[in-house]
């Protein structure tokens, strides 16, 4: 089955041409900072995880948790006792209130090759948290939205070793669904694994069930993907018969214990004898002999719709030409390495769609790179914009004026759904001239939207579950953080990088140094000068604020609200008012 070609197409409602970009603002920001009682758990890689996915994996690990379902500022991390701490801020009052609101059970001495705990919120009343030494618990939360003086402590209802003794593993996506009189809790996993010549990235997702009215979770079901290369992004599609994945490699399914794997039939390899390239006027046929050939054997027939080229008997090329050629002018010439080049004039300045009348699986056609241009430039008026007349000279760009950070990147990175029972790639979205940014959470109910460069801007885009009895699977664009595609490349120490769902501002947050704050709000008294008139303009303009955090230490953890951007350090809760 064949995949599906998802083109991007942004809004343009949701697009400003006239945004000028970010001016400094100097005034400094209000913030509020918390002194956390017990530090956070931070794990760094060690000498057996040397791998740059997991570096990545390590360095970008937030450890800051928000739950979606509670809609005022609680927030949480878990501390180096291993005991997830519920904090609480106030707006009213800018003040900070905190509570253990979770021990995980057996605190376990950390060995090389564990990986950080991760806390995951599926639903309204559970929570799934990973302890980094391959187990993972299933609790049962109440309901999370009550003060800090009312919230209950939370229950494990099922722990287990989901990827066997000695894996390790974070909580990529987890989700909760309705079936009948059961329960189901899916979680989706990343863990990292080595072969003889690499480290695979795994994603494998699991899934529980519960009996309602019941209390026993049970483990229905077990499949895994791999694939080499950083994970970009990986989430569950909201009915769960779908996986999307972003990544520089294809990955595949490996494991699945509902539905057997089957293996695609390997296409049968076309066996090229002559390669053949041509321009308006001629065509050039290239083969190959056999060593200590005599090319007295060589017979090379050309007529005015036929041609047959042989060598002791063996026919390399047979047939009827497409179109008509000059017989009388054809040439060719044996290189002393036994290279062939057989040159035929055309009749007519065209260009043909096969040499040989109805094909030949034997040739294949090389394109020549200036034909390829010339076509291109020919047919630009039918995919462009603007009106492209003639043959009129249109000033080319300068690969000099070129910044560093606008360089495209050379990762060729692909955004894919993947059937859950079929196996395959429904749908691909290439994402290598595109650039990914970042992904935020936007709807409980979906998955996490995509922050893609489109040109300078950043777009944020939704995914949906494939539509029902449709191939289609829409990807809506949903906003735009104006100019910052553009300024996020020049931040080369960036770490964290995220908006807040009303679009209204964008964060760049490197490890331990800066905070750097772009408002797309208009500065109205924002004028540029023209020159030739000597007469100011007003110019869309947003502004720009830069925190130093450096006191703090390493930033581990960042969540961007439409009124407060909230950082987490090793010690220190930060809350930063919009």
């Amino acid at each position: 089955m064949s995949s599906s070609l998802v083109e991007l197409r942004p809004n343009r409602c949701l697009l400003d041409h006239e945004f000028e970009g970010y001016k400094f603002n100097i005034h400094a920001l209000a913030h509020y900072t918390y002194e956390l009682s017990i530090p956070v758990d931070k794990v760094y890689p060690d000498d057996v995880q040397y791998s740059f996915v997991h570096a990545k994996l390590f360095a970008l690990h937030n450890h800051l948790v928000v739950d979606h379902w509670d809609y005022s500022y609680g927030y949480y991390y878990i501390d180096n006792k291993q005991q997830v701490q519920k904090i609480y801020f106030d707006s009213f009052t800018q003040k900070f209130q905190t509570a253990v609101v979770y021990d995980i059970p057996a605190h376990t001495e950390r060995k090389p090759g564990h990986f950080n705990l991760c806390l995951s919120f599926p639903s309204a009343n559970l929570a799934m948290v990973s302890d980094g030494t391959g187990y993972l618990h299933i609790i049962e939360t109440g309901a999370r939205n009550k003060a800090i003086g009312q919230i209950q402590t939370w229950q494990t209802v099922h722990s287990s070793l989901v990827l066997g003794e000695g894996k390790y593993f974070n909580i990529v996506d987890s989700r909760i669904q309705q079936k009948d009189d059961w329960e189901l809790a899916h979680c989706l996993l990343q863990s990292v694994e080595q072969n003889e010549a690499q480290f695979d990235s795994v994603l494998t997702w699991v899934t529980f069930e519960l009996k309602k009215n019941e209390n026993n979770w049970t483990q229905t079901s077990f499949r895994q993907l791999r694939g080499k290369g950083i994970i970009h992004y990986a989430a569950m599609e909201t009915n769960c018969s779908a996986l999307y994945v972003a990544t520089d490699n294809p990955f595949k399914f490996t494991v699945d214990s509902v539905s057997e794997i089957l293996e695609k039939p390997k296409e049968e390899q076309k066996k090229i004898i002559y390669t053949w390239l041509q321009t308006t006027e001629d065509i050039t046929i290239t083969l190959k002999l056999q060593t200590n050939f005599d090319k007295n054997l060589l017979h090379v027939n050309v007529g005015p719709l036929s041609i047959k080229v042989s060598y002791a008997g063996k026919v390399f090329l047979e047939g009827k030409l497409k179109h008509k050629v000059e017989s009388e002018f054809t040439t060719w010439n044996v290189q002393e390495s036994g290279q062939v080049d057989i040159l035929i004039t055309k009749c007519e300045s065209i260009l043909w769609d096969n040499l040989i009348e109805g094909g030949d699986k034997n040739g294949e056609q090389i394109l020549d790179a200036s034909l390829v241009e010339e076509t291109h430039r020919r047919l630009a008026h039918l995919c462009s914009e603007l009106e492209v007349t003639g043959d009129k000279l249109v000033p080319g760009l300068s690969t000099q004026e070129f910044e560093e950070c606008d360089a495209a990147s050379e990762e060729d990175t692909v955004l894919v759904r993947m059937d859950l029972n079929s196996h395959e790639v429904t749908h691909r979205i290439p994402l290598s001239v595109h650039q990914y940014l970042f992904n935020i959470k936007l709807e409980i109910d979906e998955v996490p939207a995509l922050a893609l460069r489109h040109d300078v801007d950043a777009c944020i885009w939704q995914p949906y579950a494939q539509l029902v009895n449709s191939d289609t699977w829409p990807v809506k664009h949903q906003g735009t953080l104006l100019a910052f595609g553009y300024v996020q490349s020049s931040k080369q120490n960036r770490k964290f990088v995220t908006c807040p769902p009303n679009f209204a501002y964008s964060v760049v947050c490197e490890a331990s140094k800066h905070i750097f704050i772009y408002k797309k709000s208009y500065d109205d008294n924002c004028h540029l000068r023209k020159r030739t008139e000597g007469k100011m303009i007003s110019i869309k303009c947003g502004q720009q604020r830069i925190l130093n955090i450096d006191k703090y230490g390493e930033v581990l953890g960042i969540n961007a609200t439409n009124e407060y951007l909230f950082v987490l350090t090793q010690t220190t809760l930060i809350a930063i008012q919009i």
